[in-house]
């Protein structure tokens, strides 16, 4: 009898519970939610960060080997076409000169003594007194030692030359934007020792993800940051193959205009239309704050008389402040932008005004 009155108490009492908590349920406040609307993306633009670079530039190098000795520019300079950067010590190429002239006048004799000989065994040959075969001899003598004098003369010209080689010229007007030669540094011919970027025009040299190659449109905006100046830009050139490390693709487009006075190395925002022929063109932008997971994947809740009903969508990228999607919802679309995760199927919402 004791165990049916305690079991009967405990139904009664759970029962009650029940009640309890449907009537809170009940007269649970609305959840106050901020509402947005799905707009299309075709006027939305994208954009890259980038640099400002110039159209031309070179890397110098001395023609022939030597040590530096005098160091005449300097990083950021301006310099014009002729100016001397570097140069180097004139002791070798003076000794290579004169090595070279002595190698000349030493060919020369040599060149001298075998044609004489082989005038005389000529004359001898003609006689009888002498073999043929020594005459054929001599004449090749002369022949190879004439060969050499002119090797040597060539040598020496090469060592005059030296002489303006032994100085490096910027062979344009423009600003060096590196120079990495160093007095008493030892270089070898070839090794770069400055960069110069030419003076004209000017390009932004931006690294495109591999899934917007295709979608380059051939016009563009550039904003120098930090600075009121923007200009248009055009599609100049994109590299044969991505980056090996970043899997981009390095892309510069040319500014249009007197780019000539942006600053070398500036960082600058490409701002670059969606195509109307790309597949983003038919996107929808919606706020960040609107995209849920339930565990069925990602979508927004529709508002619709008062209640949320929740729609499944197909996230394509996101930004700071939008997502991009694509979803069979009309444009204009009522949708949760704020407080998405505290909702369930049908639950009536109030909107913030």
């Amino acid at each position: 009898m004791r165990a049916l009155l305690f079991s009967m108490l405990t139904i009664t009492l759970l029962a009650g519970c029940g009640a309890e908590q449907d009537s809170v349920d009940k007269t649970a406040p609305n959840v106050k939610v901020r509402i947005a609307h799905i707009e299309n993306a075709q006027s939305q633009h994208w954009t890259l960060s980038g640099t400002v670079q110039s159209r031309h530039d070179a890397t110098l190098s001395f023609l022939i080997s030597g040590q530096i000795s005098e160091r005449l520019a300097q990083a950021g300079q301006q310099v014009e076409a002729g100016d001397v950067l570097l140069r180097l010590d004139p002791r070798d190429i003076r000794q290579q000169l004169a090595a070279a002239q002595a190698n000349v006048a030493a060919a020369r004799a040599q060149a001298e003594n075998a044609e004489a000989n082989r005038d005389r065994l000529e004359s001898l040959s003609q006689q009888g007194m002498v073999p043929a075969q020594a005459f054929e001899d001599a004449r090749t003598q002369a022949r190879a030692a004439r060969q050499s004098a002119k090797a040597a003369e060539a040598a020496l010209a090469q060592a005059r030359s030296a002489n303006e080689y032994g100085e490096l010229k910027a062979p344009a007007d423009g600003v060096l934007l590196e120079v990495s030669g160093e007095v008493g540094q030892v270089v070898t011919a070839g090794i770069a020792v400055a960069t110069l970027a030419y003076d004209g025009p000017r390009d932004i040299e931006v690294f495109v993800p591999e899934r917007r190659r295709a979608d380059l449109p051939e016009r563009a905006r550039v904003e120098l940051y930090g600075r009121e100046m923007d200009a248009d830009a055009t599609l100049r050139e994109v590299a044969g193959s991505a980056d090996p490390m970043s899997r981009s693709w390095r892309t510069r487009y040319s500014i249009d205009g007197a780019s000539e006075s942006w600053p070398l190395g500036s960082s600058a925002t490409l701002i670059l239309p969606v195509s109307s022929n790309s597949a983003s063109a038919t996107l929808q932008a919606v706020p960040v704050g609107a995209m849920v997971d339930r565990g069925e994947g990602m979508g927004v809740w529709v508002v619709d008389e008062g209640s949320v009903h929740w729609r499944a969508v197909e996230l394509v990228r996101m930004d700071t402040e939008q997502a991009y999607i694509r979803s069979d919802l009309d444009p204009g679309t009522a949708i949760v932008a704020l407080g998405a995760h505290l909702l369930q199927p049908d639950q009536t919402v109030e909107a913030l005004p």
